[in-house]
């Protein structure tokens, strides 16, 4: 009974299907580097930043984790969102603590075809405080 629920498990969910990837990268419309988050005035978000857009995301994607660094600034007290949809119009998926280079997130975040990911950056002072990011994605579910 055990292997025949394994069976249908795999068929199911078939792992090996399943490519990580990073955003942005030169397949998108955006450059392959990572993108700089700027904060605003303290704990004011700064500007979205387009990591994808509507057009180029033509798959279903999932959001796992994402890469911070070369922070500039109060980087022990700052927050990242994940946003998606059109630009000024951003629906927030998730917002995030920064305490460290790399995340792995709880639950990931699904995101369907056609959508435009985003992100932006606060911290507690605000004066121009930077980071580069990139966003740990999968698809191939």
């Amino acid at each position: 009974m055990l292997a025949m629920i394994r069976r249908i498990f795999l068929i199911l969910v078939d792992s090996r299907a399943l490519t990580p990837g990073v955003l942005p990268t030169s397949a998108d419309t955006v450059a392959a580097a990572a993108l700089t988050l700027t904060a605003a005035a303290a704990w004011t978000w700064g500007v979205w930043v387009e990591f994808i857009a509507a057009a180029a995301n033509t798959v279903d994607r999932q959001i796992t984790g994402l890469t911070l660094e070369n922070f500039v600034g109060a980087a022990s007290q700052g927050e990242v969102q994940i946003g998606t949809g059109a630009g000024g119009a951003e629906v927030v998926e998730g917002t995030w603590s920064v305490v460290s280079h790399y995340y792995t997130l709880p639950n990931p975040i699904r995101i369907p075809p056609a959508t435009r990911i985003a992100c932006r950056y606060r911290t507690s002072t605000g004066v121009a405080d930077t980071v580069d990011a990139k966003l740990l994605t999968q698809t191939g579910f």
